[in-house]
């Protein structure tokens, strides 16, 4: 059973976030949004859980102990609106990492789950460890560099939007563990 802690709120700053609120619900109501319609689910889409040695590339959940990377939320989970994968100790065996690129369409978010790694943004080397996060907007060039030879570190890589060419790129490298030319998408 869940067990929450009730939160202390002085007088004044209740008054002061409830005053704060009431123009943004009155100014969402004339431009017709409707609240129940924006918590609505789609009917068709369902709540899932993916597991540590899981993938869901397709949207369809497998077991994936040999991949370089593992797809958490696929493309065709959220329309094309967001694609997240983490990756595996296999893809960090050597230093180094992919060369300096650049996402025409998709803004990038790379978060340390743990160990270290650089990640090369705004022409500098920034040194992240676990719990950082780095934000890398669409048209921005960067990459992500390993520093160390079989690094154990763990990344998780979110992609917003999401076209499914960017998770048929992911799923090519999790199975081959490579990147040939002709795979990379438009726009990279």
């Amino acid at each position: 059973m869940l067990h929450l802690k009730p939160i202390k709120m002085k007088r004044k700053n209740f008054i002061s976030a409830l005053l704060l609120a009431l123009p943004s619900i009155s100014f969402a109501n004339k431009l017709g949004f409707d609240r129940k319609e924006l918590i609505k689910p789609k009917a068709d889409k369902k709540g899932f859980v993916v597991k540590a040695n899981e993938s869901r590339y397709g949207g369809q959940q497998t077991k994936a102990e040999s991949a370089f990377l593992h797809c958490k939320i696929s493309t065709s989970d959220t329309n094309e609106g967001l694609f997240i994968q983490t990756s595996t100790p296999k893809v960090f065996k050597e230093k180094g990492g992919p060369p300096p690129h650049i996402h025409s369409n998709e803004d990038e978010i790379i978060y340390i789950v743990s160990g270290e790694f650089i990640v090369y943004l705004d022409g500098k080397d920034i040194p992240l460890k676990t719990g950082d996060t780095a934000f890398i907007p669409r048209g921005t060039l960067h990459t992500v560099i390993n520093p160390i030879e079989n690094n154990p570190g763990t990344l998780m890589t979110i992609f917003q939007p999401a076209p499914k060419k960017v998770e048929d790129f992911f799923g090519y490298i999790s199975k081959h563990g490579e990147i040939p030319a002709e795979i990379i998408p438009e726009g990279w």
